[in-house]
């Protein structure tokens, strides 16, 4: 496993990191892009899906690899500050264009990466992805 706090999120490379307001212009703050965590070379498996878990375990989303390199981004800042639990942090996953706001994941805790589905809570997926 490897374990990434805020400090090291924001370190990661600058043209992976962005303005969220510029994807998702009624949100505001600063994010990664999902591609940004999954290239880590630690996390260089022959992965097909990535699963993002709430810290309560009780919401979980999965989503294809493409899916995740395309459309993720992990909101962790606003306002020069850690995201507030009541915006959804310390960690936030949101999916603009992907057209499924079911697969926005508040409090995120865990990012998992499989080979194969995990498992995915979403009212809107009566299966795993």
């Amino acid at each position: 496993p490897v374990s990434l706090d805020r400090a090291a999120i924001a370190a990661l490379p600058a043209e992976q990191q962005l303005d969220i307001s510029t994807v998702m212009p009624n949100m505001k703050g600063k994010g990664i892009r999902l591609k940004a965590l999954l290239d880590l070379p630690a996390l260089a498996i022959k992965a097909d899906h990535v699963t993002v878990h709430s810290a309560d375990g009780k919401y979980s989303a999965c989503l294809t690899l493409a899916q995740a390199l395309e459309w993720g981004i992990l909101l962790y800042e606003v306002d020069g500050e850690a995201l507030p639990e009541s915006k959804g942090g310390p960690y936030r996953l949101v999916t603009p264009g992907l057209g499924d706001l079911c697969a926005n994941v508040k409090g995120v805790a865990r990012i998992e990466v499989t080979i194969g589905t995990g498992i995915d809570t979403r009212p809107s997926v009566r299966t795993n992805c």
